[in-house]
């Protein structure tokens, strides 16, 4: 690299450092960013000066009842670019768009229809609803920074291919960034669909530094991501974070993986679907056979919730039991990494203190006191476009870098 490559590249590093103080901090002015980089004031103004005629950011008079001159604030121009997320599973889509200041500015989903999932279609409606939502930004679609995309099962980030998801067939070494990419010419990023919902959570919620956490995430599979120091724990090899291939005490149903008692196979939505279609053959869950119709391809983890909700009996053992299953898997965590808070996301995790209960009262028996007493186990403030927001909150921090350890 010559140097004045290298000049360059430590003058767009110093811009985005500075972009990432501005983002993360109400109220900054010129002297705060020098104090909190130790830039010297020259390389500050310049640095400013330059962010403020490409109109990334502006000038805001300070209002403050107070002596002597007034600070000018430093604000990101929330028109100057656009971050667009996509998340998907096998059940659904979900597309957001991020203004630069990381406000949700649109969010749409669409259902991925039939029993049987080709990549060619799943690729064909992921393409389908970025174009929507390019449509939607009209002018402002040239202002797209990147477009994050959160893929199901198992992917590799470095070279951008989806290697293998069971719940859509041929989905196998496909180039998903490359086929982004060359369809609406944007840079694309990607990573695991759950490993991108920490993303938001690092930047529109910690602003920039995450407790120790746990974030698991049950949809047709349970995974986990442990943030500790601020930073996930996962591996530079195979694929980290698979709580559901763990297994259960009392698990006895055969699961993807072509292995029995796996904790997938228990509390995932595909499960519990498949348990509640088992058990209408033997006489229970009547309630949920009339909510569908008697149709079983309408028993779905919407109606399950809606049922224990209602109070239906059937359902409420169920849940018991799927509770019993979590507590256990989740109490050995909290042994071996101490988080301040455990996160759930999924549908699950919507039925609220009915399931966190139970699983609490688990994870307090099962722990030594240190770990739990303080241990918060909450459901996901986030809704069902939580991957997508991840998303487009990874292309937040790749495109531009804004601290320096990454998350």
């Amino acid at each position: 690299m010559s140097s004045e490559s290298i000049l360059e590249s430590r003058k767009q590093y110093q811009k985005n450092k500075m972009l990432s103080i501005i983002r993360l901090n109400e109220n900054v002015s010129r002297n705060d960013i020098k104090k909190i980089t130790a830039y010297s004031m020259t390389t500050v103004l310049n640095a400013i000066d330059e962010m403020i005629s490409k109109n990334q950011i502006y000038e805001e008079q300070c209002n403050d009842v107070r002596i002597g001159r007034k600070p000018v604030w430093l604000r990101l121009n929330a028109q100057w670019g656009y971050f667009v997320g996509v998340e998907f599973n096998r059940y659904r889509v979900w597309c957001v768009v991020l203004d630069f200041t990381g406000k949700l500015v649109f969010s749409g989903d669409e259902k991925i229809s039939g029993q049987h999932k080709r990549a060619k279609d799943v690729i064909g409606l992921v393409k389908s609803i970025i174009r929507k939502t390019l449509d939607y930004l009209e002018l402002s679609k040239e202002k797209v920074i990147g477009i994050g995309l959160g893929v199901p099962g198992y992917s590799n980030k470095k070279t951008g291919v989806a290697v293998f998801y069971d719940h859509i067939e041929d989905w196998k070494n496909i180039p998903i960034k490359k086929i982004i990419e060359d369809e609406f010419n944007i840079p694309c990023y990607m990573d695991n669909n759950i490993n991108v919902m920490i993303y938001a959570y690092k930047w529109l919620v910690y602003h920039g530094k995450c407790e120790d956490m746990l974030f698991i995430s049950i949809r047709s599979g349970a995974r986990l991501i442990p943030i500790i120091n601020n930073q996930p724990v996962s591996s530079t090899y195979g694929y980290s974070g698979e709580l559901g291939h763990v297994k259960i005490k009392g698990g006895s149903r055969l699961c993807s993986c072509g292995r029995y008692g796996c904790l997938n196979s228990e509390i995932s939505d595909v499960a519990v679907v498949n348990k509640i279609i088992d058990g209408i053959y033997v006489g229970r869950f009547k309630e949920i056979q009339e909510m569908t119709g008697g149709d079983p391809d309408l028993i779905t983890m919407s109606v399950f919730v809606e049922s224990v909700r209602r109070g239906h009996e059937d359902s409420l053992k169920l849940l018991k039991q799927i509770g019993g299953f979590m507590g256990d898997a989740i109490g050995m965590l909290v042994n071996i990494f101490a988080p301040k808070k455990i996160v759930l996301f999924g549908e699950l995790a919507e039925i609220g203190d009915l399931l966190l209960d139970q699983v609490r009262e688990i994870v307090r028996q099962d722990t030594i006191e240190e770990n739990s007493a303080n241990l918060e186990i909450v459901a996901s403030e986030f809704g069902r476009n939580l991957g997508a927001m991840g998303a487009a909150a990874l292309v937040m921090q790749d495109a531009f870098e804004f601290v320096d350890e990454k998350i």
